[in-house]
């Protein structure tokens, strides 16, 4: 909270209209709205604090607003800041702009989300998580060819484009895929599939938190080389600077697949 409203919250010049929004706790919207109809009524002297306090509480809520709303809401915010430029203010005002701007960009998102929910009936998000529990379901049921084919278009979702930021669900595609090859079609096929992953995803497959639960179901497959890198790699993860750490469970498989390293090398 800027400096100037924290003093004016605390000040006997508080106007009332917005004083009645103070309590054990400041109702940010309503004293919002408030500051915007008295800004121009009260004392000259607080007339920027007002209108500082105003926009200040306009920003506060706009996470609660969809696109346009948080739109609207923010143009509010942004006259007040104007208001509070006008009267003096001159201290305070710099992250607030930097906060407006940044949510055009939220609510910019918001808006081609609720288009893209409207169009496709569900988030992107939404639409692979369906896709996995059919070709889970499918997979259980017998239906391996089906299955695949799912758990495909799940691994080659778009993650750089319509499925940004969703690598993890689009992972266990390839990790359902790779268990499979391993398990049905042998090694060689398995690591035809274990480079196709890792060049979908420029050598950064899998997804951390995939790692020890993919060398689980890789043991025993003949896979010691994809083991050996699935490994160092999770052991890197857990001392980077945003650590993925190690648990019991995880130390105790990377343990046995080390073991099978060792073994196959003889």
């Amino acid at each position: 909270m800027p400096d100037t409203v924290t003093a004016l919250l605390a000040s006997p010049d508080l106007p009332p209209a917005l004083a009645e929004h103070v309590t054990d706790h400041v109702e940010w919207p309503l004293l919002a709205g408030a500051a915007e109809i008295a800004v121009d009524e009260v004392d000259l002297e607080v007339r920027g604090a007002v209108a500082l306090a105003g926009a200040y509480g306009f920003l506060d809520g706009l996470m609660s607003f969809g696109g346009a709303e948080m739109d609207e809401q923010n143009d509010r915010a942004v006259a007040l800041l104007k208001q509070a430029e006008a009267y003096g203010v001159e201290d305070d005002l710099d992250e607030l702009w930097l906060y407006s701007d940044r949510m055009r960009e939220v609510a910019a998102e918001a808006e081609a989300m609720d288009e893209y929910v409207a169009e496709h009936g569900a988030t992107p998000a939404q639409r692979l998580d369906a896709k996995l529990e059919e070709a889970h379901a499918l997979y259980a049921a017998g239906d391996r060819a089906q299955a695949l084919a799912l758990f495909r278009e799940v691994a080659e979702a778009d993650v750089r484009g319509e499925y940004a930021g969703l690598v993890d669900r689009a992972d266990i595609g390839w990790c359902r895929l790779l268990h499979d090859a391993a398990h049905v079609d042998g090694p060689d096929a398995a690591r035809r599939v274990w480079q196709e992953a890792r060049e979908s995803r420029s050598g950064q497959f899998p997804w951390p938190g995939w790692s020890t639960r993919l060398v689980e179901v890789l043991l025993g497959t003949g896979l010691p080389d994809v083991l050996e890198t699935l490994v160092v790699e999770r052991m890197a993860d857990a001392e980077r600077a945003d650590p993925w750490p190690l648990d019991v469970e995880d130390r105790r498989v990377l343990t046995l697949a080390l073991d099978e390293v060792q073994r196959h090398r003889g």
